[in-house]
């Protein structure tokens, strides 16, 4: 029976669950973030999931966890603490030893998404990293090839940003996202895609472009797309040089293998 490191990083909408052996990520599930259910519910759920890839709760011996809903940091550290109580668990904050420096007397308001993401880009590609994560909010962080965190930039989210405008207008049907075959719609579906994809696009080119001007003094820069949409948005831009969907759970088991 080989260990194997139990990755959960959950966000306001989806809740994202991967199990790694040593560096190989063997499964991983999208769950919707119930911010309601118990601790006992949410292991009902991924027990479950392990069952189903014949995994066992005894084969894990780390789990990392990452939150920013600040209850259900709580809930999972429960379910952590009473269902697994055998495994090594890393909760991670602005505050965990990982090489990052934040120049700030009090880095508590950078969530942990931004630190386990910063951690990633900075071992996997050993380079200043621009990195634009596209979850409930698309952040878009820079960090130095030596950890130091220079800051980040918070839009609404694409998703999110979406479902209200359709929520608040009525004569919007809803649409299925993805990306348009002109800049300019004839359709109100496909006004829409270009104004929501293409104008999210346009967004990162722009504001990766300024960032690589105003820090061209620290030399090159990689520009990497992460979440659940990022293909949709960044097929579509012309500065993202990667698209790395499984960043944050990497980044999670990268800290498991510490």
């Amino acid at each position: 029976m080989k260990a194997k490191n139990l990755v959960i990083d959950v966000g306001n909408t989806h809740t994202v669950i991967g199990v790694y052996e040593q560096e190989n990520l063997l499964v991983s599930w999208r769950l919707h973030t119930d911010h309601y259910a118990t601790e006992d519910e949410y292991f009902n759920k991924i027990n479950s999931l392990l069952i189903l890839k014949n995994i066992t709760k005894e084969e894990i011996a780390h789990t990392a966890l990452s939150s920013v809903v600040p209850q259900l940091t709580n809930c999972f550290s429960h379910l952590i603490r009473k269902y697994l109580p055998h495994t090594k668990m890393h909760l991670i904050n602005a505050y965990t030893e990982l090489g990052l420096e934040f120049p700030m007397s009090d880095p508590g308001f950078v969530g942990s998404d931004l630190v386990v993401n910063a951690f990633a880009a900075k071992e996997k590609y050993h380079t200043n990293s621009i990195i634009c994560d596209f979850g409930s909010a698309t952040t878009i962080q820079l960090v130095g090839k030596n950890g130091y965190f220079y800051g980040t930039a918070i839009a609404p989210g694409v998703l999110s940003s979406t479902k209200e405008l359709i929520s608040t207008a009525s004569q919007l049907a809803q649409i299925e996202l993805n990306s348009p075959e002109n800049i300019l719609g004839r359709t109100t579906a496909d006004a829409l895609r270009s104004g929501i994809v293409l104008g999210n696009a346009f967004m990162i080119d722009s504001f990766i472009r300024k960032i690589r001007a105003d820090f061209k003094k620290l030399g090159g820069m990689k520009a990497i797309a992460t979440g659940g949409i990022a293909e949709m948005i960044c097929k579509n831009t012309t500065e993202i040089d990667v698209i790395d969907k499984e960043l944050t759970l990497d980044g999670l088991n990268l800290i498991c293998l510490r």
